[in-house]
């Protein structure tokens, strides 16, 4: 009897030792780096509601009513982390377009990618396909959310919609000719987020590698680059793309370095296109958190030669993320002047993003 019990004591111990060494063991601990930390604020099962302003103005979607028109309607998705800091996910999109005389659906299977900003803050890429009006369409966009309650997220996104076939009207242009912006308070179904230890303020010194998106504006107002490719002239365009780069201290305060950045622009006519540029920066940072540069190099805009100078400022958020505007100058390598006759640095590309270092 006693030797039975002293043998049940032994393992109990041996156990709780167990356990207490599991515990104690890195992969077990509550307390992992942020590096080792999903964006758990968003993960799993999400629906919500969506506002906003759409615009088709070659009517190719639509073909009685107005082209710009309030858009309102429904999300539910899923999202799943994959890697400390970044989610994939799904989501199917159903609002209605109407200019209270005459309406459209928009019905939308979109995926995502997203990146996480610190424990409450989500930018992502989407895109996918569906049915817009009476015609076939694909997306294409940048969004973000922003945890405002435990389960509630605040949602910005903008989105290209282009048409997949002929559509109703027969203005078949076989590229971008809708665009939203839309809005949204998104719920988390799955109740509210497990504690995470993303750190909070700037822990980003500006250096080495570095990723990111950003979305904003073209404008070519002396025409040095923008085509009419049968749907009219047009002298701004909305701009989104990414960009990826190298920054080297060369002390507490002086950064340099190196970015490639790719943008597709486009309006809702139909014109589209691309500009790719190789940047050198010279930056300085100021105090802790802050990162000033001024930027220039060469590259292409519409397929044709350019230069570009400009500059811009981050600002650290949480983590190894940070929030970017910047602004370049472009103009045509060759001189040529635009359709107006003037030549020179006219062009404007200004943009706002997030920037992931892997520092």
């Amino acid at each position: 009897m006693r030797s039975g019990i002293a043998a049940g004591l032994a393992l109990a111990m041996a156990l709780s030792g167990a356990s207490m060494a599991q515990d104690n063991a890195l992969y077990f601990s509550p307390d992992l780096l942020a590096e080792f930390t999903a964006p758990s604020a968003f993960d799993g099962l999400y629906a919500g509601v969506l506002i906003g302003p759409i615009s088709a103005r070659k009517n190719n979607f639509n073909t009685v009513g107005a082209d710009i028109r309030a858009e309102l309607g429904g999300v539910v998705g899923w999202n799943q982390p994959v890697a400390p800091g970044v989610i994939i996910g799904g989501e199917l999109q159903g609002t209605v377009a109407t200019d209270f005389g005459s309406a459209y659906l928009r019905l939308m299977a979109l995926a995502r990618l997203g990146f996480a900003a610190g424990d409450n803050t989500l930018v992502y890429l989407l895109g996918g396909v569906g049915r817009m009006g009476q015609s076939w369409a694909f997306e294409a966009g940048i969004g973000a959310e922003v945890m405002v309650t435990p389960n509630m997220a605040l949602r910005l996104e903008a989105a290209g919609i282009g048409q997949l076939g002929p559509v109703p009207n027969g203005n078949n242009i076989p590229a971008v000719s809708a665009m939203r912006v839309t809005s949204g308070a998104i719920w988390q179904l799955d109740g509210p987020p497990a504690a995470t230890t993303f750190n909070s303020g700037p822990v980003t010194e500006f250096t080495g590698l570095y990723a990111g998106i950003n979305i904003g504006g073209l404008t070519d107002p002396q025409f040095n680059f923008f085509d009419d490719y049968g749907w009219g002239w047009h002298l701004s365009r909305f701009e989104m793309g990414g960009f990826a780069g190298y920054s080297h201290a060369l002390n507490d305060m002086f950064r340099v370095g190196v970015e490639a950045q790719l943008g597709v622009n486009y309006d809702t006519s139909g014109d589209a296109g691309l500009d790719a540029l190789a940047l050198a920066r010279v930056g300085v940072v100021p105090m802790e958190g802050v990162h000033a540069y001024a930027a220039g190099g060469l590259g292409l805009v519409e397929g044709k030669g350019a230069y570009a100078f400009g500059g811009g400022v981050e600002y650290a958020l949480w983590g190894q993320a940070s929030l970017r505007g910047e602004a370049l100058i472009l103009g045509r390598m060759d001189g040529a002047p635009g359709l107006t006759g003037v030549s020179g640095p006219t062009t404007s590309k200004v943009t706002i993003g997030t920037v992931w270092h892997f520092d």
